[in-house]
């Protein structure tokens, strides 16, 4: 199976939900794959990508810090396969001489590869199947059909964290809401 690494170009807000898109990292290839994530998860993602350090660590945060006590090292992920809409991601570990491959959701194998500084990478076959080109990248000459755009609302970090605050107030998640609300004051502060 062939494997490109990629990068995160961007998280959004789109028209379905939030998303992660994902660009080959070295390559030419203007495509992006966007996955979409939950708030939590899209917080958990931002969080790292801005440097904010919660005063407590995050579940990304606590399974990175399990993992390296006990002497494993997130190596790689791979995002190796979609089905029915749904992306399906592995956490590659290595404790001593033993590779241990974990089936994971694309979104917390992206917070966890961030944390850990891994690689992130994702299957020919799933770029070439989910693969877009955002309007305001179309190339020209470029024949790609108009069910494979997508409009992104692009928000800002400090409308991602207020929607996700929101959501954790919805679903009456306090603890999350309240860290929320502490990076939301320091996003504000730092400004």
């Amino acid at each position: 199976m062939e494997f490109y690494e990629v990068k995160i170009s961007d998280i959004s807000l789109t028209n379905v939900g939030f998303a992660v898109f994902l660009r080959p990292k070295d390559s030419e290839d203007k495509r992006v794959v966007p996955i979409f994530i939950g708030p939590l998860e899209t917080h958990s993602i931002t969080t790292v990508i801005d440097g904010t350090k919660p005063p407590r660590p995050m579940t990304h945060d606590l399974m990175l810090y399990m993992l390296t006590s006990l002497g494993a090292t997130v190596l790689k992920i791979t995002i190796e396969e979609i089905i029915d809409s749904t992306f399906y991601a592995k956490i590659q570990l290595q404790k001593e001489d033993e590779i241990i491959t974990l089936d994971a959701r694309p979104s917390d194998s992206i917070a966890l590869a961030l944390r850990a500084n891994a690689p992130i990478f994702i299957a020919k076959s799933v770029l070439d199947e989910t693969g877009i080109i955002m309007k305001d990248e179309e190339m020209q000459g470029e024949n790609i059909s108009s069910e494979k755009k997508i409009q992104a609302l692009p928000k800002s970090n400090l409308q991602i964290l207020e929607e996700t605050l929101e959501n954790a107030l919805k679903t009456e998640d306090y603890e999350t809401a309240a860290k929320i609300r502490d990076q939301i004051k320091k996003l504000i502060e730092n400004s």
